[in-house]
């Protein structure tokens, strides 16, 4: 027995939609053919002219014939709807427009082929929304890790504040301001006393609890908008923004004596006090450079005056505070002799020549 399978399988699942779809055009000419019999069945009960037969058979013909175009898209309207409304959510980005499928039958081939593609639409629209979803996330963690990469480069990794390469940048960017607006700003350098007395003393771990709790203080005794950094081993410096002389002086006095009177815990029974030095220079309004002798034309004239100053609070006995524009003449003079700046090298022994240079726009101002 010759079995016809293999011709006829294909021919069905090729063909079963528009079966279906005819099947369904069927019904309406049934329907179209019902309304012509309830309108002309008074004439048909009756003996009639042969012509009237036709011209009924004709208009029903004509009626099929122009409403099957019209009817053929209202068959699928209704899935054709869905499915565009879907779409319309997947270019704004919305993955969760309803969109209404019959089950799967238990033979593929007997499916409507718009549920089918409708079907289809949904398992790509959960793909898409999984990919996006993953990434979203892996954005998030890149972002994240670019971040704590970012804070890691600028953190000083004992005490937690700024390290000397961010600080560079930032007084950099502060005299820019300051030429640019005339914003005044002091930069600071402090330096504990008597540290390579406190770690022969107590050891390296005492000497970086030492450290931690002076970062601890200075962090908390300042403003949110000032920066504070750790430029060296014992050597810490701060930058107040939009501060007079007088008002760096009172809060520079105010910040010694809370340092002084601090209690530094070392040990579990074990506490001691340090004194700091501090040397300091202020920026106030830009005055030009005839005025300024020597002219402040770097960010290495503002660390050399507050080095200086520094420097003599260090000879003088320590645990003091000294502004720049307090030394006398001939110790300017004489500290300027030592270290004479260059343009090939750094008037100060803490900063290096790169992020001092100021940009060439702001020279030429």
């Amino acid at each position: 027995m010759i079995d016809f399978g293999f011709v006829i399988a294909p021919w069905r699942q090729t063909h079963t939609m528009q079966i279906k779809i005819g099947a369904r055009l069927m019904l309406a000419n049934l329907l179209i053919l019902g309304v012509s019999l309830a309108v002309f069945g008074v004439l048909l009960q009756q003996e009639v002219d042969p012509g009237i037969l036709i011209l009924f058979s004709l208009l029903t013909a004509v009626a099929s014939l122009a409403l099957t175009p019209l009817l053929l898209p209202w068959i699928c309207l209704r899935d054709l709807r869905a499915i565009q409304t879907v779409i319309a959510g997947l270019k704004r980005g919305d993955y969760a427009v309803p969109l209404p499928i019959a089950p799967e039958p238990g033979d593929p081939d007997d499916e409507y082929e718009l549920n089918r593609l409708k079907r289809e639409i949904h398992w790509m629209r959960r793909a898409i929304a999984k990919r996006e979803q993953d990434i979203r996330r892996q954005t998030e963690r890149i972002l994240a890790l670019n971040e704590a990469l970012r804070i890691e480069a600028i953190t000083d990794t004992l005490t937690g504040l700024y390290n000397a390469r961010h600080f560079w940048e930032c007084i950099g960017q502060c005299f820019n301001e300051h030429l640019h607006t005339g914003v005044s700003f002091a930069f600071v350098i402090l330096d504990i006393d008597f540290f390579k007395r406190i770690n022969d003393t107590h050891g390296h771990l005492g000497g970086d609890r030492v450290l931690e709790q002076f970062a601890s203080a200075l962090r908390e005794s300042t403003r949110k908008t000032d920066i504070v950094a750790r430029i060296g081993g014992e050597e810490f410096a701060l930058i107040l923004h939009n501060v007079s002389s007088d008002e760096t002086k009172q809060y520079l006095h105010r910040l010694h004596g809370l340092l002084r009177e601090r209690d530094i815990r070392i040990g579990p029974e074990q506490r001691i006090k340090v004194t700091a030095s501090v040397g300091y220079y202020v920026i106030e309004k830009p005055l030009p450079p005839a005025l300024t002798v020597p002219p402040i034309t770097t960010t290495q004239d503002i660390v050399k005056r507050a080095d200086d100053a520094l420097y003599w609070v260090k000879n003088n006995g320590r645990n003091g505070i000294m502004a720049w524009h307090e030394l006398t003449h001939d110790y300017r003079d004489q500290r300027l002799e030592l270290t004479t700046p260059t343009s090939a090298t750094c008037p100060c022994r803490r900063i290096p020549a790169s992020p001092c240079a100021v940009s060439s726009d702001v020279d030429a101002a």
